[in-house]
């Protein structure tokens, strides 16, 4: 058993996660068949809520039954390494911003859209009521960062570029992490009303091309926890969701389409085998062998 687990820890971590979410988001869908929505029966929505550290806690097992401490210290060891250039910190604290704009600002010039807004009303005005839900989010949103980061990048993405190239990986983990999410599309809770199921998939694979590049540029989870959060803010303030426009998606596909470009600039500059200047980051990598890239980020990105 350990012999097959030893081998295949991403796969087992994949079928583990995919399998809890799907019976817990059946039994959610079971349980709401009346008509009751999560917002209304306080157990489903506490069960919502908590089943997303599932990934994580999986994660953790798998770490701890085939390495131990030393395991568990590689799982988390890069929330630790906060060094990295400023031009990455930058980023970390804009793309999805800048992502945003830009592809609203496309769309906008090419005559398909009228101008949104640059934030949501009542954010910074009316009765900031949009401001209070971001901020009653936050620890949510810091939570499922932190899942995010630590089950489905360091572990899953940086076990696979020990075995294949860093686009093949992306690939493979982008597509088990976008898989995640479709029993909510299905349960239509916790994922954008209106957001085309291809669209999603494709900005999953396109976030996680992102993400591997800059972890394997910098090796930092400050980096990639720093880029999660703000992803996950980000369409609490931008008013680009599909629910704010009746349905449709042409906001949040202008951003998808800019998310997907970046990404396939990245590898087209970077290369899809190390996806960054220099062997690209594998579990378990002794920090000495780890050094800062000092590099000139794409203008795109």
């Amino acid at each position: 058993m350990k012999n097959f687990i030893s081998k295949y820890p991403v796969l087992l971590f994949f079928v583990s996660a995919l399998a809890f979410q799907y019976l817990v988001m059946a039994a959610l869908w079971y349980r709401l068949s009346d008509g009751t929505t999560m917002a209304e029966d306080k157990i489903a929505h506490m069960i919502f809520r908590v089943r997303v550290f599932g990934p994580l806690l999986f994660v953790v097992l798998i770490s701890f039954y085939l390495e131990g401490t030393k395991g568990i210290r590689t799982l988390f060891s890069s929330m630790f390494h906060f060094r990295a250039s400023a031009i990455f910190y930058s980023m970390a604290f804009t793309w999805k911003f800048i992502y945003t704009y830009l592809g609203i600002a496309v769309v906008v010039l090419l005559g398909f859209a009228e101008w949104p807004g640059l934030i949501l009303d009542n954010f910074i005005d009316g009765d900031y009521s949009a401001l209070r839900d971001l901020i009653r989010n936050m620890p949510f949103i810091l939570g499922i960062a932190f899942v995010e980061e630590t089950a489905w990048m360091k572990f899953s993405v940086t076990r696979l570029q020990a075995k294949y190239s860093a686009l093949t990986s992306c690939l493979l983990v982008g597509t088990g992490w976008g898989l995640w999410y479709l029993p909510m599309f299905l349960v239509g809770h916790g994922v954008p009303d209106g957001y085309p199921l291809p669209v999603f998939m494709l900005s999953m694979i396109s976030l996680t091309i992102l993400l591997a590049w800059s972890f394997n540029m910098t090796r930092s989870g400050v980096i990639l926890l720093t880029m999660q959060v703000v992803s996950n803010c980000a369409f609490f303030i931008i008013p680009v969701l599909p629910g704010w426009w009746n349905g449709n998606a042409i906001y949040i596909n202008s951003f998808v389409a800019v998310n997907s470009v970046v990404a396939a600039g990245l590898v087209i500059f970077y290369g899809w085998r190390e996806l960054g200047t220099r062997k690209r980051a594998v579990w378990g990598e002794e920090p000495q062998e780890v050094e800062v890239a000092e590099v000139e980020i794409p203008v795109a990105a």
